[in-house]
């Protein structure tokens, strides 16, 4: 107890106590706000202001302005390739054929593989981290029923659906547990303020679901230019299209948007998979793949060069059964004259995010540590291929599943949402 007179008198002991009593409530009002807020959060309705509230490397405001403020001239136009779901021997080999491609600086190029579970090889995935892609989260289950599934997941799901898949990349590819940084849920579901309170508190660096239209330089008379990477710092201005976005702030969180591409009937596509042709065009001329490209690419190459993102998955290159595989043949052409480019870097989500952190003209980019060339040598040297069957608990009405493996003992069960060391008896996920 403490008083701002002398305690012998009654009434003034009565005082102070009245006055610790206020301050203790005081107290207790300013650490129950702050317990019910979450850490850095701030008035709905402070607006982002770069260098006055918000300050690089972690935190940058929604803008269609490169982050360094660089002339165009000094700008690097970077393209982000993906590829989601499972690495499997069906399309390892085709991910290997890009291999050769090099960027300005004659490192390899780098992609983005958003992988799920089921039926993936994690052998092959190492492999692929080895020669210098990134590996990010796609979900164990990838399960089918976005409405009574994805659309209505709490927050323990999403962080199942990340952390359990994040521990047997760990597990069974051996990345190390830093470079797993991305997620992206399936169907493109943003899952609301429970998928992203599940990505902050995981450790996440970014979100990669979240399409726009709105923010594109294509869409509309005017368009409003293409949105760059950004963090939840403040309320998003982005357009909301599918699933619930965030209402909350996640102090540090990176999304980076999926900007819409105008397909050839002049409709927006997030995915190539969802892009349409005229008359066919799209699935069996690679002279009109490689135009599509080139045209949405242009839209920001011509204008601000805000990265230029494709979103696949392999399938895509097959469908209908491709037999002219066209789409392979366009693609990879697309590649070859962005490979011409001196000022176009093909890399993955991670790493222009590096940049983006710390936004260097054009010929200063190798001062940036990822930006470097590293093929370290492999530390998946014996490689494993499990067969489980029906009597390990498979989560699907197959006889078998195989999975490629870094690891020489085979888990007792099948790896799942829960479970993913395979060493619990759990039947019913």
């Amino acid at each position: 107890m403490w008083s701002w007179w002398d305690p012998g008198s009654r009434r003034q002991r009565v005082f102070s106590e009245e006055m610790e009593c206020r301050w203790s409530l005081l107290l207790l009002l300013l650490l129950g706000s702050s317990a019910l807020a979450k850490p850095g959060a701030r008035s709905g309705d402070e607006e982002c202001q770069q260098n006055v509230n918000c300050f690089l490397p972690d935190c940058l405001c929604a803008s269609t302005e490169n982050p360094g403020n660089l002339p165009l001239d000094q700008l690097p136009q970077f393209v982000v390739l993906t590829f989601d779901d499972a690495v499997t021997p069906t399309n390892y080999e085709f991910y290997l054929t890009f291999k050769d491609f090099l960027n300005p600086n004659y490192c390899r190029i780098s992609m983005t593989f958003f992988v799920t579970h089921l039926y993936n090889y994690y052998d092959m995935v190492n492999e692929l981290h080895r020669l210098g892609h990134e590996i990010a989260l796609h979900s164990v289950t990838h399960k089918d029923d976005v409405d009574n599934y994805w659309r209505v997941a709490n927050q323990s799901v999403w962080e199942h659906e990340m952390a359990d898949l994040k521990t047997m990349l760990e597990t069974y590819a051996r990345i190390p547990a830093e470079d797993i940084k991305g997620w992206r849920a399936p169907f493109l579901e943003v899952g609301g303020d429970e998928m992203f309170s599940a990505i902050t508190d995981l450790g996440l660096q970014y979100d990669c679901t979240w399409p726009t239209l709105h923010y594109t330089n294509w869409f509309d008379t005017e368009p409003l230019g293409a949105l760059w990477p950004y963090t939840l710092d403040f309320p998003s201005i982005q357009d909301c299209q599918l699933g619930r976005c965030p209402t909350q702030i996640y102090e540090g969180t990176w999304v980076m948007p999926m900007v819409d591409l105008e397909d050839n009937t002049g409709q927006p596509c997030a995915m190539l998979d969802a892009c349409n042709s005229l008359e066919n065009e799209l699935l069996v001329d690679p002279d009109a793949v490689e135009s599509f490209l080139r045209r949405n690419f242009e839209y920001n190459y011509n204008s601000t060069k805000a990265p230029f993102g494709l979103y696949v998955h392999h399938s895509w290159f097959y469908e209908g059964g491709n037999s002219t595989d066209a789409r392979r043949v366009g693609y990879t052409r697309f590649l070859e004259y962005l490979s011409k480019l001196e000022d176009v870097y093909v890399v993955s989500v991670d790493r222009l995010l590096a940049w983006v952190k710390n936004p260097v003209p054009l010929d200063d980019i190798d001062s940036i540590d990822e930006f470097g060339c590293y093929e370290p040598e492999s530390n998946c040297v014996d490689t494993k291929i499990f067969k489980f069957t029906t009597e390990n608990n498979l989560p699907v009405e197959v006889d078998a599943i195989y999975m490629g493996s870094c690891t020489l003992v085979q888990p007792k069960y099948y790896p799942w949402i829960y479970n993913p060391l395979g060493d619990q008896n759990i039947t019913d996920v």
